[in-house]
């Protein structure tokens, strides 16, 4: 039984840091598989909690490089719909997207351009830093929802 132990001790060792090794080194998606990755809607909801705002949106993103969306944001008894479009790309792993047309050029000006840094995206989900630091998950949804 002495001899069993430290051998299991010693297989358990050898196998985590296999596995450790094998997460550090795991490939890093191009962006070009980014890019194919992104085609397609997604959905993304916000609640801030001290400003008592709601929002949920949808983005359309095309093969072209070009995107659409569309969102609701409320705010106590009042509502704002935006609808925008845009131009985007995937460079280093950060999406850059510049606003084409915007429904309320006051809001959301055209021209104006964000830049995220994509922490990891899958068939159903894509999850991103924004400009403010903020984690932010966006899911995929079927093209027929609003």
């Amino acid at each position: 039984m002495k001899t069993i132990v430290p051998t299991l001790i010693a297989a358990v060792l050898v196998l985590s840091s296999s596995a450790i090794v094998g997460a550090q080194t795991a490939k890093k998606a191009t962006d070009e598989e980014l890019a194919a990755l992104l085609i397609g809607k997604w959905q993304v909801e916000f609640e801030d909690k001290e400003t008592k705002r709601k929002s949920i949106g949808w983005t359309v993103y095309a093969k072209n490089g070009l995107a659409a969306s569309r969102s609701i944001t409320k705010v106590g008894d009042k509502e704002v719909n935006l609808v925008l479009q845009a131009k985007w790309s995937i460079d280093k792993g950060v999406l850059t997207t510049t606003i084409t047309k915007s429904s309320d050029p006051k809001l959301v000006k055209v021209a104006s351009v964000t830049k995220d840094r994509i922490v990891s995206m899958s068939k159903k989900q894509f999850r991103y830093i924004d400009r403010e630091g903020k984690t932010i998950t966006e899911i995929r949804v079927p093209n027929d929802k609003p």
